[in-house]
């Protein structure tokens, strides 16, 4: 019996250390990379939106390192080999991620005008969607329609690859990536515009507390299709 109890303590043992918790400096580091996505997502739709003429992109040389990092810092950073690679500012500065950023920038009055329209919406995963609009019965305004939505979300998902492969030594991934451009596509949505909420509860909870969350009341649920008022 003593042996029986000997072998299962040793397969519980191996079960229980075969169970990765993640360690605070990997949390950290991943809160991290989704502010530095916010931000960098935030420059990138300035420039589609063309609140900004400038491609936000790191200048030659620089390897996207943060300027004026005091001494101390970069010494924390080393001693955290985690925390070492967070701490510089995410990587977009490749001719692909520039091309793209041009093209979503040159359709973007098309994209504002069907939004407007009510023909399509920003849905959770950083895409837009086509919506049922009584005008879009006519097949052939639909196929432009759809035409327009395939090229956008196409270049869409390439720069969002693109800047998850570039940053592939801070762990980015395409799904990170997409999340987050969701959001601050949703965040940027007008009166009018159609989107879909968040399916993450913590997102939709923060979406809730905003004046428009609270304008919409029970309408807002996970994955729910949503006109702003």
């Amino acid at each position: 019996m003593k042996k029986v109890m000997t072998a299962f303590g040793l397969v519980i043992f191996a079960i229980v250390g075969c169970i990765i918790i993640p360690s605070k400096h990997e949390i950290n580091a991943h809160i991290q990379l989704d502010i530095r996505l916010e931000r960098e997502a935030a420059q990138i739709l300035d420039f589609i939106e063309g609140k900004t003429d400038e491609v936000p992109v790191a200048l030659p040389g620089e390897g996207g390192e943060k300027k004026g990092v005091s001494w101390v810092q970069r010494a924390k950073d080393f001693l955290s080999p985690v925390g070492a690679v967070y701490a510089q500012d995410l990587k977009s500065d490749s001719a692909k991620a520039r091309e793209l950023m041009i093209k979503l920038r040159d359709r973007r009055p098309i994209i504002d005008d069907l939004k407007a329209k009510g023909y399509i919406g920003e849905d959770n995963r950083g895409y837009v969607a086509l919506m049922d609009h009584e005008d879009l019965k006519d097949p052939q305004k639909k196929n432009e329609v759809q035409r327009t939505i395939h090229e956008e979300n196409t270049d869409r998902k390439a720069l969002y690859k693109e800047i998850a492969d570039l940053n592939q030594d801070r762990r980015a991934s395409l799904s990170q990536v997409e999340r987050v451009f969701a959001k601050a596509y949703r965040q940027r949505a007008q009166s009018g515009h159609y989107i879909q909420l968040p399916g993450d509860s913590q997102e939709l909870a923060e979406f809730k507390e905003t004046a428009t969350g609270k304008k919409l009341g029970d309408a807002v649920k996970p994955g729910a299709w949503v006109r702003l008022p």
